[in-house]
């Protein structure tokens, strides 16, 4: 006889565990979350863990306002270190047409209640001079952008899950298959059958795609490389950690502190969906080679040292950097994090246990976090974002 819940969740990475979390404060039922690996494996426990709230659009503001916040409460609620810094974050501006963008986005940002402002290149050299501003026109900053360590708040919201009585969580329980069932669903496992009145799709840049398409739902979700590497130190004269993040967005990359040196990200504008299903990617040491000079250039504190660790993980990505909060079948959600799952994880699981519990998802535009937005042509949103492939085929 199948176990029954009212909801069950598949994947328990950072977005599958915060809705648990979060539809558990709501009393919904008994929750299950179904995860193929262990929980916080896969995308979440290999991410850089920056958390902006310089997002491009309405919608990357807030959820990364809100789960700046989420972090920020879960730690103290435990007894437990939040697993955030706080640094500040310089978002950097090469040309007079981002720089003219930047300023529209500092106004749409203090109206969602972000602190941000714009600093000319002269102001930024004199407040953080380690970063070789001859290029920049400016940046835009707010004070209190951090970055979280992945493992920490991995850890943290998995104890939250297993301390709360409504949740089940299941490791190495792969989903294989989804049947409508009267008015629920028969969901059928590597550790036996389930069944729930409702399912979330929450199964990441290697499943979300996949679980959908068990229903009949096309999910337009791709997983692509993306490239990771840490310096022991920042050089005799560098910053010393915690220093302030910075993106240099034009060439797509990033930089934040990392126990005494510092944690470089960058994604290769070139690279395309990756269909192989895994999680470990190869390292590209060609693309490397060729963008460290442009890293050494706006970051002379690294220029010549080791590399302390280098890794490529899967990223998922949609067509417009946004993510997905929808219900596409009455009693099927899915929960997409655009490649921010550990930048937005926690506001997407409150909004997404909110869309499950109420029927609604208040505060956001719904045209940049529902399927229907990828059947008509519109122009990308979200400015501040990695480049991930564009063409929308692939996703």
């Amino acid at each position: 006889m199948a176990t029954t819940f009212d909801v069950l969740i598949v994947g328990a990475g950072n977005l599958g565990l915060w809705t648990a979390y979060h539809l558990a404060k709501r009393r919904v039922g008994r929750i299950a979350v179904c995860e193929r690996y262990w929980a916080g494996f896969g995308a979440t426990s290999r991410s850089a863990g920056v958390v902006r709230q310089q997002g491009g659009s309405e919608t990357a503001v807030k959820l990364g306002k809100w789960s700046r916040e989420l972090y920020l409460a879960l730690g103290p609620e435990l007894g437990l270190d939040s697993g955030f810094t706080e640094t500040g974050y310089y978002v950097l501006a090469e040309t007079e047409e981002e720089r003219a963008a930047f300023l529209d986005l500092v106004n749409l940002r203090r109206a969602c209640g972000v602190e941000n402002t714009w600093l000319d290149a002269d102001e930024g050299r004199r407040r953080f001079p380690a970063i070789d501003w001859e290029g920049f026109r400016g940046a835009t900053y707010t004070p209190d952008d951090g970055y979280v360590h992945p493992p920490i708040v991995a850890r943290n919201i998995t104890q939250a899950v297993m301390r709360a009585d409504a949740i089940d969580l299941y490791e190495r329980c792969a989903v294989e298959g989804i049947a409508q069932v009267g008015g629920a669903f028969r969901v059928t496992t590597s550790r036996g059958v389930f069944e729930a009145g409702r399912v979330l799709d929450a199964a990441g840049p290697r499943g979300v795609r996949n679980v959908g398409a068990m229903l009949d739902v096309r999910v337009p979700v791709s997983a692509t490389r993306h490239q990771i590497i840490t310096f022991p130190t920042t050089g005799a004269s560098g910053p010393p950690a915690p220093f302030p993040m910075f993106f240099a967005l034009r060439q797509g990359i990033y930089v934040r502190a990392e126990e005494q040196g510092a944690l470089l990200g960058m994604s290769n504008p070139d690279d395309r969906a990756d269909r192989t299903d895994r999680y470990q990617i190869g390292y590209d040491w060609e693309y490397h080679d060729r963008m460290r000079p442009v890293w050494e250039s706006f970051f002379p504190s690294v220029a010549g040292l080791p590399v302390s660790r280098a890794w490529a993980a899967s990223i998922d990505y949609t067509p417009d950097h946004l993510p997905i909060i929808d219900q596409p079948l009455p009693g099927f959600y899915v929960l997409a994090a655009g490649g921010h799952g550990m930048m937005w994880g926690p506001a997407l699981g409150l909004k997404g246990a909110e869309l499950i519990a109420t029927g609604q998802v208040a505060d956001l535009p719904a045209d940049e976090i529902t399927l229907g937005r990828f059947a008509v042509q519109r122009e990308r949103p979200d400015a501040i974002a990695l480049p991930f492939p564009v063409d929308e085929d692939e996703a």
